[in-house]
């Protein structure tokens, strides 16, 4: 059967007005989408990637690290609250309004960083990112589950990390290459990104697509449910269930606020990553931009190998809880590090370690909570993501926020060992969600 997009588009505003994908799609429409799905993701994100100039930006407007820690903290919770109160809309009215909406307005303020001058204009431009990033990852999230079946889902969702992780390793390994050649000047890097974003929102908003509220309904756990799939929305008005399914489950609630526990040391070195090889181990701005660029590329392979191998098993809770050993045995190696010399090469193979086992917790996850949400029902993926940004934003910007107030009371060391807590209790909460630990599912495709 082929795959139609729409019927009968006529000329540009026609191609808009029919979003919706009748027909399940697959081959290298498939893989289209969930490109642009991952580009999408990319701009929205590359909001927050102000990391490797913050050593620059700092200086130039007279912030401590204190108060840029609670704007940070303070505009982080902002996504969150936008992400829950508009979160049954991602799915009555579909993703892909969200999306293109908001990463053409990502691209004009990633622009607007470059008028800024003062702390009140980096407060109202981190604003207008962080309510836009609030409306765009529970609509990108939504759009992978819609366009992978469960036995695909772990490298779709790693797939998807391309955006949070491959901002991070763009904006680091960009600055880590240009910021030389602009004698570090951090506006060059604004300028740059601003043109890519803008590029990639352009070719979004053309070729971005909704699978119709029918098929949006149906649970596809791999590619032989497809026809039956599809047979079934045909007579499925694709009504929409009540999100309070969603929004009072205990169980999905503790797989949201425990992956976040998990990856307090991952918004740390998000926000802060270079920052903290500057003040630490005594690297340049450019040289700490360029190690940390490791640790993305690691992360993002990891996140492809693991989705691979957490498809084929079929074992999401086992595979994350691999990581979530490793990271706990590095954390104890990675504060020890601390008050020592670390060569440039070494501190990269360090980091690129970290940045696998965090990958090797996250990735399964991801699949775990998008497969426990259509367990609840396959309608609410966009209120169950939404949650999770909640709980992620307003958790990651409270301790963000408090992030350097706790390491001037009691250290770097004392907040890896809080980050350390968070690591076991999201160990913990893994017992609590829906699924085989070590025994792969019958129906699982082979």
């Amino acid at each position: 059967m082929s795959t139609v997009i729409s019927e009968n588009p006529r000329g540009i505003v026609g191609w808009f007005a029919k979003r919706d994908v009748e027909v399940y799609p697959r081959g290298w429409l498939q893989v289209g989408l969930l490109v642009l799905v991952v580009i999408a993701n990319i701009v929205a994100n590359y909001e927050g990637e102000l990391a490797p100039v913050v050593p620059l930006l700092l200086p130039f407007l007279k912030l401590n690290l204190i108060d840029y820690g609670f704007i940070m903290g303070g505009t982080t919770v902002i996504s969150g609250i936008v992400s829950m109160v508009l979160g049954s809309r991602f799915d009555r009215y579909g993703r892909t309004f969200f999306v293109v909406f908001g990463t053409f307005v990502t691209a004009l303020a990633v622009f607007s960083m470059v008028f800024v001058h003062t702390t009140l204009d980096f407060i109202i431009v981190r604003f207008i990112m962080a309510v836009i990033l609030g409306l765009v990852l529970p609509a990108t999230t939504g759009l992978v589950r819609d366009f992978t079946p469960r036995v695909g889902r772990a490298l779709g969702f790693g797939l998807w990390t391309f955006g949070p992780v491959g901002a991070n390793f763009l904006a680091a390994g960009v600055a880590g290459w240009t910021l030389p050649a602009f004698h570090d000047h951090w506006q060059s890097q604004f300028y740059i990104m601003g043109s890519v974003c803008l590029v990639i929102s352009i070719v979004v908003a053309f070729f971005i697509r909704d699978l119709s509220p029918s098929l949006r309904a149906q649970i596809i756990k791999d590619h032989r449910d497809v026809e039956k799939a599809q047979d079934q929305a045909r007579h499925n008005t694709g009504e929409i269930a009540n999100p309070r399914l969603v929004f009072g489950s205990f169980r999905i609630w503790a797989l949201a606020v425990g992956i976040v526990l998990f990856l307090l040391v991952y918004y740390f070195t998000t926000a802060y990553g270079p920052l903290y090889l500057s003040e630490v181990f005594k690297y340049a701005p450019s040289q700490a931009a360029g190690i940390a660029s490791y640790f993305w590329l690691a992360n993002l392979g990891s996140l492809i190998l693991v989705g691979i191998i957490s498809d084929k098993l079929q074992l999401r809770k086992i595979c994350s809880m691999v990581g979530v050993v490793g990271v706990l045995i590095f954390m104890f190696f990675w504060i020890h590090l601390i008050g020592h010399t670390v060569s440039v090469s070494t501190m990269i193979w360090y980091t690129s370690i970290q940045g696998i086992l965090l990958g090797i917790g996250f990735g399964p996850w991801m699949a775990l909570y998008s497969e426990n949400l259509e367990d609840i029902h396959p309608t609410l993926q966009g209120s169950g993501w939404a949650l999770w940004s909640f709980a992620q934003y307003v958790l990651a910007g409270i301790f963000g926020g408090l992030t350097f107030v706790i390491v001037n009371a009691i250290g770097f060391k004392g907040w890896f060992y809080i980050c350390i807590v968070g690591i076991i209790l999201y160990g913990i909460v893994l017992f609590t969600a829906k699924g085989p630990w070590f025994r792969r599912p019958k129906n699982a495709a082979q």
